[in-house]
């Protein structure tokens, strides 16, 4: 095989694989000469309205872009003011919240056992009547079958020592049950009267406590409203600052253009920012190295398009080939 056909062939695709390499480097490189230049447009705008038509109109741009943008941020700041005072405005209301039921706790308290005092005993009273009742039916049951015992003995006309005996026991077991009628006449009026008498202060007590628990509920149900509310203007707040940022951002994207023209500009004519003059020596320094890449690259090109046609197709078929063939190899290896 030919050396000149293989030095040939193989020193194209060298220059091939260099150009390759440089325009990926050159494509890097222009992307940091365009951040610079925006940079220097960013740093140095005001310096460039007296220039031509197209700068003055591109100045123009950012003037206005820089006065929509500065409406956003005082948009901005005017929205997040506004949720500041409406996170205090939850702590006010949530310390008003916690100062209302405390204080109602304190009034609540002692009044739980006052209730449960007066409950229990306007219970326990009711509930006896009705024990009082049950006694004085088994009294007269009782007085009923001893009046019966006392009216037959009194139907014996010579009654005999035990009988006379048992009668004065009937007689005198008829004076007892008497007077314990008279007992349990006397515990049920009393229970009556007490039940009757806790039954306002129940009442009012067990009013006082409702008052109480409804004013807490009331209490709770303002925080929560209130909380509902801010929480709704918040997540409106949020909205408005989330698209007032995606403006902002859309801005910026929007100044990128006109800053790296006024930038260039700003290079073309050696216009250093005033507080920043080394940003135009970045620019000047990126694009000396651009112009040596576009030079390099310019002399590969003209090296590829001099180089021997027929040759070079020969060569790729050969080196096509030759990948064909250790492609076909490997595949064949890891299948068996």
């Amino acid at each position: 095989m030919d050396a000149a056909f293989l030095r040939e062939g193989f020193g194209d695709l060298s220059r091939r694989l260099q150009i390759l390499w440089l325009w990926g480097a050159r494509l890097r490189l222009r992307r940091e000469l365009f951040q610079a230049e925006a940079e220097l447009g960013l740093l140095g705008w005001e310096q460039v309205d007296f220039y031509d038509d197209q700068i003055s109109a591109e100045v123009k741009k950012v003037q206005e872009l820089e006065n929509t943008q500065a409406s956003l941020m005082n948009t901005s700041a005017e929205l997040s003011s506004r949720k500041v005072a409406l996170d205090e405005e939850l702590a006010r209301e949530k310390a008003l919240h916690d100062e209302a039921l405390a204080a109602l706790a304190a009034e609540r308290e002692p009044l739980v056992p006052q209730f449960e005092q007066a409950e229990n005993g306007h219970r326990l009273k009711l509930a006896a009547c009705p024990r009082f009742d049950r006694a004085l039916e088994e009294i007269a049951q009782l007085e009923k079958q001893l009046e019966a015992r006392s009216h037959d003995f009194m139907k014996i006309e010579r009654p005999n020592e035990q009988i006379r005996i048992e009668a004065r026991e009937v007689s005198a077991e008829l004076a007892r049950i008497s007077g314990q009628r008279t007992i349990v006449l006397a515990d049920k009026a009393h229970a009556t009267e007490e039940a009757a008498r806790l039954e306002p202060e129940v009442a009012r007590l067990r009013a006082e406590l409702q008052r109480i628990d409804a004013a807490a509920a009331a209490a709770r149900e303002r925080l929560a409203a209130a909380g509902r509310r801010i929480a709704a203007e918040v997540r409106g707040l949020d909205r408005e600052r989330k698209k007032s940022s995606v403006h902002m951002s859309r801005l910026d994207r929007r100044k990128r253009k006109p800053y790296r023209l006024i930038g260039a500009c700003l290079a073309d004519h050696t216009i250093a920012p005033l507080n920043q003059p080394l940003v135009l020596e970045k620019v000047f320094d990126l694009r000396k190295r651009d112009t040596l890449l576009a030079q390099s690259y310019a002399g590969l090109m003209s090296a590829c398009a001099a180089a021997h046609d027929g040759k070079l197709i020969g060569f790729y078929l050969l080196l096509a080939g030759l990948l064909f063939g250790l492609v076909a190899l490997a595949g064949h290896l890891l299948h068996h």
